[in-house]
């Protein structure tokens, strides 16, 4: 097959996947709460649902790399899929606390093999092609597409629920199946390399040599001073625009909208600036800002009209900040590490973020959410100090334009 037909294949095959995953969080995300309370789960026992999620994701996700690189990152992608479609369906079914904390645990192991292992197993079979600077220009614009899936996904939510509220997760478990199925009989695998006799070696091995990289220590630190300020906003923008600024809680589905819509035009526009050359690091550099100065206006400024604009420049810088940030990083990880090292961080940013929701909670109790707003926007220009410090100090490809002779995305 010639090689740009089959880059363009395996672009598209990452979108697939990319794309029906947000599709079935979307739908999952419309009416999982609701669903539960129409089940006679209390709000505290939510909350026990909830934590339970996070705890066993962070458990599940760090090993999860590790069974990628090993037995296959597109194996371990379908794997996944069918294990987070099972863990949907009891959710659909679950009648009370016992199943839904079941599903939760298994939503939670099909999530974790999927995390990072799509996207490692893109990049190699890139650098294989002699391609390794192209993901620099498609990805932004996967994730674009991406973005834009995830308004489909919830509209769909939205008409299905008023069918029947169980009814969008039974069809975001259907649809997790077949991306399985379909992730399964597309293409060949790729692996890791393996260099202990046991997987719990395995692992030790991978995260003393984690542990050990300058590299990974700083995009660690970078990823939770970012991910303390998404936290910021996801635990506050509802309750801040409903009960300080009165905003009608119709209007909230129509925001989340706007959102992804946002989101998926600065993803856009990364590609094209990745394509006309700017370094990866200029373009996160200035969504960080960006997102920063949204925040400091919704600080700053109590006024409805002001707080929807804020609220866009935020998920705005965010969309460049994601898009960037997530190929910039591959350039520092280790190719035969991908999905372990992806995992690694995925899974201790999910233990910061349960110490932080603890920490923004007693803030927004005790300081109100207008020192919430500052806070958040300070970690993200500290994350920028981080980041230059780290160019300084580890200057890579990362931080150079992309080639010009690099085939574009049609």
């Amino acid at each position: 097959m010639d090689k740009v037909q089959l880059h363009r294949k395996y672009s598209i095959f990452l979108g697939v996947l990319l794309s029906g995953y947000n599709v079935a969080d979307k739908l999952y995300g419309a009416v999982f709460i609701i669903l539960m309370s129409l089940r006679g789960v209390d709000p505290f026992q939510i909350s026990i649902v909830f934590a339970v999620s996070s705890l066993s994701l962070a458990v599940f996700d760090y090993p999860s790399g590790n069974l990628s690189d090993l037995y296959g990152r597109k194996r371990m992608t379908a794997l996944g899929f069918i294990i987070w479609g099972a863990g949907l369906g009891i959710f659909a079914a679950a009648g009370g606390l016992g199943l839904f904390i079941v599903s939760s645990v298994v939503m939670s192991l099909g999530i974790a093999l999927i995390s990072g292992s799509p996207q490692a197993w893109y990049f190699d079979e890139m650098e294989k092609l002699g391609m390794a600077d192209y993901p620099k220009i498609a990805l932004p614009r996967i994730s674009g597409f991406v973005s834009a899936f995830a308004i489909v996904g919830a509209l769909l939510g939205t008409l299905s629920s008023s069918i029947h509220y169980y009814l969008p997760v039974a069809a975001a478990g259907v649809l997790a199946a077949a991306l399985g199925v379909y992730a399964w009989l597309r293409f060949a695998d790729n692996y890791g390399s393996r260099t202990e006799s046991s997987i719990a070696k395995e692992v030790y091995a991978s995260s003393v040599q984690f542990i050990r990289s300058a590299e990974m220590r700083f995009i660690l630190l970078r990823s939770i001073l970012t991910h303390m300020a998404l936290l910021a906003f996801l635990l506050s923008w509802q309750v801040y625009g409903v009960n300080q600024l009165k905003l009608p809680v119709n209007s909230l589905g129509i925001l989340l909208v706007l959102f992804m819509a946002v989101i998926s035009a600065a993803s856009f526009l990364v590609s094209y600036l990745a394509r006309r050359g700017v370094a990866s690091i200029r373009i996160i550099i200035s969504g960080t800002l960006i997102s920063a100065l949204g925040l400091l206006l919704v600080g700053l400024f109590p006024y409805k009209i002001i707080f929807i604009a804020g609220l866009l420049l935020f998920e705005f810088g965010l969309g460049m900040d994601k898009s960037s940030s997530g190929v910039w990083i591959q350039d520092f990880i280790p190719g035969s590490k991908r999905a372990t090292f992806t995992s690694g961080l995925s899974a201790l940013q999910s233990l910061a973020g349960f110490l932080i929701t603890l920490l923004l909670g007693m803030m927004a109790e005790h300081l109100g959410y207008a020192f919430i707003w500052f806070f958040a926007a300070g970690a993200l220009l500290v994350s920028n100090i981080v980041l230059l410090y780290f160019n300084s100090r580890f200057s890579r490809i990362g931080s150079q334009p992309v080639p010009q002779d690099v085939p574009q995305v049609s």
